[in-house]
């Protein structure tokens, strides 16, 4: 693990205390200024940390090594982004409110379209690779990932990191997953518990990216 590797590695932790600080000076003096320091904290810091990384180490879509000899900027990303999915009630929070979980999502790199109706319960697991057109509607526990890992024999794990992208006016069944590199038509109407795999085009024959060791990757 490189050293910038580790210091990530600590991010959800340092999060979490700054977070607690932040609550204790807003009980503590309560204002306007305050809240504003709490909301910064725990919604704005990260998305903007991550723009910085991806400033100085861009992230590239295709295959990774996690193998610690060389920094790798999806697995940074995934620390900076680990506080959301471990108090998943941050994010839903947001989308109770009608707009402001697609403008997150924007903040931290997305493209998302206008009218998208969020449920309250979901799943965005890279939300810098998403890429939502107008008018989408997702159903409840939904899970949309871009990125996939994978266990080397000889020790050491992969990822494969690819944009999800959703078509305006498709409509997304209740606990549907899709996975990186997926690509769901505009209109599309896909079932509950339905999967869209690695790289597969939703309601088109199974096609794998042209470089086969992508293959190797899948949801189910």
């Amino acid at each position: 693990m490189t050293a910038a590797d580790r210091i990530f590695s600590y991010f959800p932790l340092i999060m979490t205390a700054a977070a607690f600080i932040a609550l204790g000076v807003f009980a503590a003096w309560t204002s306007v200024w305050t809240g504003l320091l709490l909301v910064f904290v725990i919604y704005l810091f990260p998305p903007m940390l991550l723009r910085i990384v991806f400033r100085w180490a861009p992230l590239k879509h295709g295959i990774a090594c996690i193998d610690g000899r060389a920094f790798c900027p999806w697995l940074a990303s995934h620390h900076i982004q680990a506080f959301y999915d471990a108090l998943p009630y941050l994010e839903s929070l947001l989308r109770v409110i009608p707009g402001f979980y697609s403008m997150w999502l924007r903040m931290w790199g997305s493209r998302v379209g206008y009218g998208v109706e969020w449920p309250v319960r979901m799943d965005v697991l890279d939300r810098n690779l998403m890429d939502i057109g107008n008018r989408v509607v997702f159903s409840r526990d939904v899970e949309l990932a871009a990125h996939a890992r994978q266990k080397l024999e000889g020790g050491g794990s992969r990822v494969l990191v690819r944009p999800v992208r959703i078509g305006s006016y498709a409509f997304l069944g209740a606990r549907v997953r899709v996975g990186p590199g997926a690509v769901v038509p505009s209109n599309a109407n896909v079932p509950a518990l339905a999967v869209v795999d690695v790289n597969e085009t939703f309601g088109a024959a199974r096609r794998l990216h042209p470089e086969r060791e992508e293959a190797e990757f899948a949801l189910s």
